[in-house]
């Protein structure tokens, strides 16, 4: 086997070079540094609490406030936890993108509109990265992450 023909089946099975698999362990770390401190200041009570959130996500005009608050808060908490060790990355990023949807462009959707980047430019950020790893997975640098396999 040539050396072109190696690559060509290395790119096919899904494995990359070793600074594809840094850039979606430093995505998966940002995730989670921004992520879980502001699931668990609402989650212990900072800024009025899991109440606090659950009025201002009524406000937005959702149902079940109460119920799409402790989603998004528990969201925002255990699934950057599978981003940190790479174990179920895939699974854990479907509510996070939807979260950070809801995050990104329906609370910030008037800072979208007038691109007051302070305000959304981080869920944004988050929301990008989710769906990189969801798409890519975790890279080698994860739990059961190897340099043959890469789901």
């Amino acid at each position: 086997m040539n050396d072109e023909s190696k690559n060509e089946s290395d790119s096919e099975r899904g494995v990359y070079p070793v600074w594809g698999n840094v850039v979606l362990l430093l995505m998966r770390l940002f995730v989670a540094y921004i992520v879980i401190p502001a699931g668990w200041k609402k989650l212990s009570g900072g800024h009025e609490g899991i109440e606090g959130f659950s009025k201002y996500v009524a406000s937005l005009g959702f149902p079940f406030p109460l119920i799409s608050a402790y989603a998004a808060v528990l969201t925002e908490f255990f699934a950057p936890i599978f981003y940190v060790i790479g174990f179920g990355t895939r699974l854990a990023s479907a509510p996070l993108i939807v979260t950070f949807i809801v995050a990104t462009f329906v609370a910030h959707g008037s800072d979208v509109m007038s691109l007051n980047w302070g305000e959304f430019g981080i869920p944004l950020a988050v929301l990008i990265c989710c769906m990189v790893v969801a798409w890519f997975g975790p890279g080698s640098f994860s739990v059961g992450g190897s340099a043959e396999h890469e789901d």
